[in-house]
């Protein structure tokens, strides 16, 4: 029996999806975000003001854009504020 292409993705009550802990953020060595406001505007942030049990889509309703004045924004991991990518190296020469 094939399997559907769909799969379940947690989400809050308003039907907003649920993302990582920024602990969990931080285990992967990322300390920043990005908020994005439906509008187009965005900023980078610092984490730091956040604790580790709490989750990104948490947040999220809290924002309220400078720009157009709508509240509510998507708030994504940072991942250049980070250690750089580790990549496998190769031994070929």
């Amino acid at each position: 029996m094939p399997r559907s292409a769909r799969r379940h993705i947690p989400a809050h009550v308003g039907g907003r999806p649920v993302k990582i802990t920024f602990g969990a953020m931080r285990a992967m060595g990322l300390r920043g975000v990005l908020v994005y406001c439906h509008c187009g505007h965005h900023v980078a942030l610092s984490a730091d003001r956040w604790p580790d049990d709490v989750r990104l889509s948490d947040i999220e309703p809290r924002f309220v854009c400078g720009g157009c004045g709508s509240r509510g924004a998507e708030v994504r991991p940072d991942f250049a504020s980070g250690r750089p990518p580790q990549f496998a190296m190769s031994k070929a020469r």
